[in-house]
């Protein structure tokens, strides 16, 4: 444990009947005995008290160092520690973490429920709320761990309104239409979408987009790299559609390895770039605007539409497991058509085995007669049980 300049380490046993607290202060160190380990123990929450009771914290200092502590120790990029920052703005910084009890925490919550979105001027959605209120949770669990308050009033605060889970998605023949007019455009030099088909093809994040480089296509179109990302999945090779091959070829020809693919600029565009950019798109193909997210989980759903098992789509979006892709990228309906096909498959696979056999044991007995088409015909005609049977006939000794 750590508080301004005091450390405690402890408890250590060091005898049956001997535990041992090693205290730190101004450079000094000592250490305190104990005969049990509850004392030792009950000493040191004694200690810890004294010390949170002497040292006030500001709401403010607690979020700085909670920011420093997602930059330093989980490696979280300094967009998004800044975009933490900004989500915790809500609390009152210059208030004492101590001086919020549960019942002011729910007027808090209250209160960013019910401000109008000062970019909108409409109420924060609930998944933006739900958002905030979860990282004021987490705020105070890291400020309980580093003996800045005792307790988090924000626990018990119960979340306003159902978060809405995923994306709207474009229905088949809009994204046939999305996709064409993007096509159509990239094929005229629009690069933005073509970074909006590789979204609906790849899967891609649109800051995944943002950041390649003319480097990152390799194998002569055939392979895109993703070296890093949101996550540690992130990291992937993506094999290229042929359809977006020679765009990608047509497009590195005249981009520097190390220079941005799909945005004209030496630094990565801002997020808002591709969702104007998408909503451009879908305006221009006549269907329903969405957002970039949307074209990924567009791409989740049509995968697994499409065959691909669940293991595969998850790896593609860089997720680690397909827990996450299901709840937040692909739709209830296709992952509910993918096990029911995978149900099918099992059930289907002894029957249409047996249906293969006799079909090709009918067709190599009738092959020499003049009749042979017709008896196909009439074997395909035949259920599964049908053809069983009819196979055990012909390979019948009797017969």
């Amino acid at each position: 444990m750590r508080a301004g300049s005091l450390n405690i380490w402890g408890p250590y046993r060091d005898a049956h009947n001997k535990f041992r607290l090693k205290i730190s202060e101004n450079g000094q160190t000592r250490s305190i005995c104990f005969r049990t380990y509850e004392e030792a123990d009950m000493a040191k929450a004694r200690l810890r008290d004294d010390i949170a009771s002497q040292q006030v914290y500001t709401i403010g200092e607690a979020v700085r160092q909670f920011c420093e502590h997602l930059a330093e120790t989980r490696g979280i990029k300094p967009e998004s520690v800044a975009w933490t920052g900004a989500q915790l703005e809500w609390l009152p910084q210059d208030a004492a973490l101590s001086s919020i009890n549960q019942e002011r925490a729910e007027k808090l919550y209250r209160d960013l429920v019910s401000a109008p979105n000062p970019r909108t001027g409409k109420p924060l959605s609930s998944a933006t709320h739900h958002g905030r209120l979860g990282l004021a949770r987490r705020l105070y669990e890291f400020a309980i761990k580093h003996d800045m308050c005792r307790t988090n009033p924000f626990t018990a605060v119960t979340p306003i309104g159902r978060k809405r889970v995923g994306k709207p998605q474009l229905r088949i023949d809009e994204a046939r239409r999305f996709e064409t007019k993007s096509l159509e455009l990239a094929q005229a030099g629009d690069a933005a979408a073509l970074g909006a088909l590789l979204m609906l093809h790849l899967g891609l994040r649109q800051g995944e987009v943002a950041a390649r480089v003319a480097r990152d296509v390799d194998d002569e179109g055939r392979v895109l790299w993703v070296p890093s990302g949101k996550t540690k999945n992130a990291r992937r090779r993506l094999k290229v559609p042929e359809v977006l091959r020679p765009l990608l070829l047509k497009l590195i020809e005249t981009t520097p390895p190390g220079a941005l693919l799909f945005y004209k600029g030496d630094r990565v565009p801002p997020t808002n770039y591709f969702w104007s950019q998408v909503r451009r798109l879908c305006q221009l193909a006549d269907v329903p605007a969405v957002c970039p997210h949307s074209l990924r989980g567009l791409h989740a759903t049509l995968a697994l539409e499409g065959g691909a098992t669940s293991d595969a789509v998850a790896r593609a979006l860089g997720h680690g497991s397909f827990a996450m892709t299901a709840r937040h990228y692909a739709s209830e309906s296709s992952v509910d058509n993918a096990k029911a096909s995978k149900v099918s498959t099992l059930l289907g696979n002894s029957s249409a085995q047996v249906a293969a056999n006799a079909a090709q044991a009918a067709t190599a007995s009738a092959a020499a007669g003049p009749d042979a088409d017709q008896l196909v015909g009439l074997l395909k005609g035949l259920s599964a049980q049908q053809l069983a049977e009819v196979l055990a006939k012909i390979a019948s000794p009797s017969n």
